[in-house]
């Protein structure tokens, strides 16, 4: 009699799934070290960031935004990688903190009070909405803030790296909206278009308060990229097929956006 092989129970991966969010933590972190340099509390800092960033997936499949089943088969595993990942996240944090300059100790504070707020929406379920959208990409783009100060970078360099990235993923999360509503709906025109006009608002008051600020006009510049492609993402009939290209779209415009920004700074332009 012929026997048949149980089918293989795959282990369930415990990295971030959300793959936007991986280059969201990424481009400020290497705009930090690429404007600034590598100094040893500089790099325990970034460890420390994507430690703690790592262990945002473990904690879903605890709380059960993963699914029940995913809690229950995961959980245990889940729960030890999440206590491993913020214990390496406070060593090396704190670690980074004791041997940074104070500006750099005081400049942990705004991702770790946006952190904290992207914590309490988690909970509240409610990191999906547009408001919850925003402030997940804030936090991840004011995670090069220390770590470019830490490395030595003067607040205005590292303000105005910190600037673009939140100004640049703000328009992204517009653009994406568009595009889930119209998988959802097939149809979004009017959103779009009003999304469009928000995304150009976003872009330019946000380098023209950059620029009054004496941030100069290196933020406006850098952002351009993403931010037009986050308008022609409003008004052309991107759908959910393109996905795949949007993604891919966003890589080469952010990675524009990191090269005007990176010149631009070191040059004093």
């Amino acid at each position: 009699m012929a026997v048949t092989a149980d089918p293989v129970t795959r282990t369930r991966s415990l990295l971030p799934q959300e793959h936007g969010a991986w280059g969201q933590l990424a481009m400020p972190l290497l705009s930090a070290l690429l404007i600034a340099g590598a100094t040893p509390a500089a790099l325990l800092l970034l460890a420390a960031t994507v430690l703690g960033f790592l262990a945002h997936e473990p904690w879903l499949v605890l709380l059960g935004h993963r699914g029940v089943r995913a809690t229950t088969l995961d959980g245990p595993r889940a729960r030890r990688t999440m206590r491993l990942l913020l214990l390496g996240a406070a060593a090396t944090g704190g670690a980074g903190a004791w041997l940074a300059p104070w500006p750099a100790r005081w400049a942990l504070l705004v991702p770790a009070l946006l952190a904290t707020v992207v914590v309490s929406l988690v909970l509240a379920k409610q990191e999906r909405t547009v408001a919850g959208e925003l402030t997940v990409v804030t936090a991840l783009a004011t995670s090069g803030l220390a770590v470019a100060m830490a490395s030595g970078a003067p607040l205005r360099l590292a303000a105005s790296a910190t600037a673009t990235w939140v100004l640049a993923f703000a328009s992204s999360v517009f653009a994406v909206q568009v595009v889930l509503a119209r998988a959802q709906t097939g149809e979004a025109t009017e959103l779009g278009r009003r999304h469009a006009a928000i995304v150009v608002a976003v872009a330019l008051g946000g380098s023209a308060l950059a620029a009054l600020a004496g941030l100069g006009w290196i933020v406006g510049a850098a952002v351009a990229p993403t931010a037009l492609l986050s308008v022609l993402v409003c008004l052309l009939p991107f759908g959910p097929r393109q996905l795949r290209t949007l993604g891919w779209g966003l890589v080469a415009s952010t990675t524009v956006t990191l090269l005007v920004l990176v010149l631009g700074l070191r040059t004093g332009l």
